[in-house]
Parts: C-alpha cells; structure tokens; sequence
C-alpha cells in the first residue's frame, strides 16, 4: 500500500469517532514527538483496507500478510503524525473560504447541490461538522504537498519517452501504411479533352509534391473526394492487404514519403504513404499524458517517502507494540 493511501486513510480514521472492537484495552502503540498513535487507530484503518489490501492471499499466508499490512499501517500513521507537525510548525491553515470551494467542487462532482449533498452526509450518518473537518484536514495536507513535496517532481521528456519504449516493448508489431490520397475524378460525361486536361492537371500536381509541396495542402485545394479534402488529404492507417492490388503494388514499389500516380476508369488518384505505423501501438502523442500522470504520482510517492524519512531521522518516535 502506498504511503499517501495511508496518509489519506489516516485522515479519516482521525476525524471519525474512535470504535475500538469488543472488550478491547484501548493503548499507546507509537509516540512521535508530542503525540501519540492508539491501538484503535491502527486498527480502525486495518479494518478498512484489509478486504482490498488481503484480498488472493493464500490461508496459510494470511497472518503473515495482515502483520505486514498492520506494520505498514502504522509507518503511514507516524509519517501523518510527522506531517500534522511540520503543517503546524509552519503555520499552515485553510481557511472557510477553502472549505466552502471544497464543498462545492465535491458536490458539482456528484451533480448534487451542495444542500443536497450535506442531507446526503447525514443519511449515511455523517454530520456535516464532521465531513468538513475531514476536508480541512485534507486539504491542508494537499496544501502542504503542493509546497514542501510538490516543488521536488520534474518529469522529463526523456522520461516519458523511455516508459513509452518499455511500456510497448513487448507489444507485437502490427506495420501498416498512413495513407494520404487525392483524387482528380473524370465527370460522367468526359470528353477525350476532358481526360487530357486531368492527365495533365494529374502531373503537374504529383510534380509539385515530389518538389516539395506538401500533399496535404495540395489535398485541402484540389481533391474531388469531399472527405479527403476536409482532411487535407489522410485516408487512414491501412496495411497493403486491405488496399485494391492496383493501389497496393504502386505503394510497394516506391520508398515510404514517395508520392505516386494510380490511373483507373474513374479517375487518376495521387498516393502517398507518409509514414509507416505500428497499429499495434498507441502513438506516444495519444498516451503522453497518461504517461505523464503515472511519472507524476511515482515520483510524488518517491518524494514524500524521502521527505518522511528525513523528518523521521530528525524526530524522537518510540514504537511500543
């Protein structure tokens, strides 16, 4: 389990009514600093986690599994104790103001009013006095985050490029072409002139491409496919299978970017395979963020388990199980 998961299930155990289970003797488990950790409090988190945190663990390998969690726990506890501190230490608050904002941001979430979401609170037994000292305490840790941990994650582009690599190396390749085309269409009525004057016009094109022009704005002004022109000339991701034999043996014979020229009954078509793809891969453009985000948080954790066992050198605990 994650420090921060920790961190924010602490939260909730501290701002909810202690339940100590049974006939169970309530006791000291940690001191850090100035404060105290309960017994009670580890285990009101335990019992929250426990069905996920457990859950595919072989019988044999239970209690083992759950004095691991509990341990964990408990590192979580101390670096919230650490963190309650060091907010305190330097003055940090959240105002009304903040609180309100936090209300209302949950509440539009749920597409509830914010009268509507506090009647809801207290159907599920939660006073709203409560619920807004859980926000004030959450979002003082956030604000804390965003100040002491937040400064210290930089997510490089080299970063995001090598999980892309590591991420699709495994990934068995699927090529296929990026298809650009233009198509000058014979009128149902052609003459010989009119067929001459787009077999000229055809070449005259495909020469300003191979120059240098680029096809897509060639496309956007002269392709009498709509579709095409809109596009500025993309047709796709295809493999050479999927194509007509015609279209497919010109493309073959050429280098990929190497415009080419395909005459049918109905018209004169000019092709371009601006690039081979791996359809088998997201491009990085499409996962970048997602990427970007699981980067983030890593390093966020890396951060705050760095900053905690740093506060942890500097301060006096006592663990009392």
């Amino acid at each position: 389990m994650k420090l921060t998961q920790v961190l924010l299930l602490a939260l909730a155990v501290l701002t909810a009514t202690p339940a100590v289970a049974g006939d169970m003797v309530d006791r000291i488990i940690a001191v850090v600093n100035r404060d105290i950790i309960l017994r009670s409090e580890m285990i009101e988190t335990f019992e929250m986690v426990k069905g996920e945190a457990l859950r595919g663990r072989p019988a044999g390998e239970r209690s083992a599994a759950e004095a691991e969690l509990k341990g964990d726990i408990l590192e979580g506890l101390i670096a919230n104790k650490l963190m309650e501190q060091a907010m305190d230490g330097a003055g940090m608050e959240v105002s009304d103001a903040d609180i309100e904002a936090a209300v209302a941001d949950v509440a539009r979430q749920n597409s509830l009013t914010v009268d509507a979401l506090y009647a809801e609170l207290k159907r599920q037994g939660m006073e709203v006095t409560e619920y807004r000292a859980e926000l004030a305490k959450q979002l003082r840790q956030y604000k804390f985050m965003n100040l002491e941990i937040r400064g210290r994650v930089k997510i490089a582009d080299e970063d995001i490029i090598n999980y892309y690599n590591q991420m699709t190396a495994d990934v068995t390749p699927d090529l296929a072409w990026r298809l650009q085309m233009i198509l000058l269409a014979y009128p149902a009525t052609a003459t010989t002139d009119d067929r001459s004057r787009i077999d000229a016009e055809a070449d005259a094109l495909l020469g300003e491409i191979v120059a240098g022009k680029d096809f897509g704005e060639v496309a956007a002004v002269r392709s009498d496919d709509p579709a095409g022109k809109a596009n500025r000339g993309e047709a796709g991701v295809v493999k050479g299978s999927e194509l007509s034999p015609l279209f497919a043996s010109k493309l073959e014979a050429v280098e990929v970017g190497t415009p080419v020229r395909v005459d049918t009954p109905g018209g004169i078509y000019l092709l371009r395979v601006a690039e081979q793809v791996d359809r088998a891969k997201k491009p990085l453009a499409e996962v970048r963020e997602q990427i970007s985000r699981v980067l983030y948080d890593d390093a966020m954790e890396r951060e705050l388990q760095i900053w905690t066992e740093e506060e942890r050198r500097r301060a006096h605990i006592e663990i009392l199980l």
